[in-house]
């Protein structure tokens, strides 16, 4: 069943793809207890970050990479991950054709879909599966496509033969901790999510001066992707052979885009992408930092 698995994945484009085992190694468990939660994320510390938790009587997580990078093209204002429609709606709609077609062999299935809106810790599950390393930056790095992948996963109770983390680690060279705009790594390796200028871009209310102040260091309105642009494992890597995720590119967005439209008319026209989850109100708040910062 894996070896079929994996082959129908492959005919949909999906060549990184891998088992874990519900039941996560220990030495992966103890890492996620030391690992701080992103405020963004839906988990809280009241929910066990397992497949166990998510579907009664697990066995597997089939996870998925979803490779994203389209080139070495000039940098827009916005994350390179939000250049697709949103990689909610895609993954969704990859992993709903693997799931119908693991019905379709075993009746009796049950199945749950996590495209990065659930508890469970998509990229040490992926690490899990042997899809990846963790870097420095806490992204997951794939030999192949380096760390610009989505995670995709389905939680089952078959129980796949699961696969074995991989050996390879981050180069360390320090470029991503030298780079980042909010200065987020900590001596001891952990990262501190508050000065994190993505979390920053996407944190509703009003900023202090300081936050400002490292939301203006990159033109991003929206994430931040500094430290994937200088890491060593991102250099040489192909853009994603992943149609949907090739289809209609959007890199800037402008005041003069969306500062008119009611928010009704925001949603239908920008609804279909990953920036626009917080509104236009942050979008705006963020380009007049950008804006005002370059005309001074």
């Amino acid at each position: 069943m894996k070896r079929l698995l994996l082959a129908f994945c492959r005919d949909l484009g999906l060549d990184c793809v891998g088992i874990a085992s519900a039941k996560l190694p220990a030495s992966i468990l103890r890492q996620l207890a030391n690992t701080p939660i992103c405020p963004l994320t839906p988990s809280t510390p009241s929910i066990q970050r397992t497949a166990e938790s998510l579907l009664p009587g697990a066995q597997s997580v089939i996870v998925a990479l979803f490779p994203y990078y389209l080139g070495n093209t000039p940098l827009g204002n916005v994350s390179r991950y939000t250049y697709s429609h949103d990689y909610h709606l895609l993954i969704s709609q990859y992993l709903q054709e693997i799931t119908a077609w693991l019905v379709k062999q075993i009746p009796t299935i049950k199945t749950r879909i996590c495209a990065d809106t659930s508890p469970l810790s998509d990229r040490y599950t992926a690490y899990a599966a042997g899809l990846g390393f963790l870097g420095d930056n806490h992204n997951l790095i794939n030999s192949r496509y380096g760390s610009y992948v989505t995670i995709g996963s389905i939680i089952t109770n078959y129980p796949f033969l699961p696969d074995e983390p991989l050996t390879a680690e981050c180069l360390h060279c320090g470029h991503c901790r030298q780079q980042c705009p909010g200065q987020c790594f900590r001596p001891n390796g952990s990262f501190r999510y508050e000065t994190c200028k993505s979390f920053l871009t996407q944190k509703k209310g009003d900023l202090t001066r300081d936050e400002i102040a490292i939301i203006r260091k990159t033109p991003l309105i929206f994430g931040c992707d500094t430290c994937q642009e200088v890491c060593p494992h991102n250099q040489g890597i192909p853009i994603t052979p992943l149609l949907p995720f090739q289809k209609d590119p959007l890199r800037v967005l402008q005041t003069d885009h969306i500062v008119h439209l009611s928010n009704r008319q925001f949603s239908e026209q920008y609804g279909n992408r990953a920036f626009s989850w917080r509104g236009k109100k942050v979008l705006l708040r963020n380009l007049s930092f950008i804006t005002d910062h370059s005309d001074e």
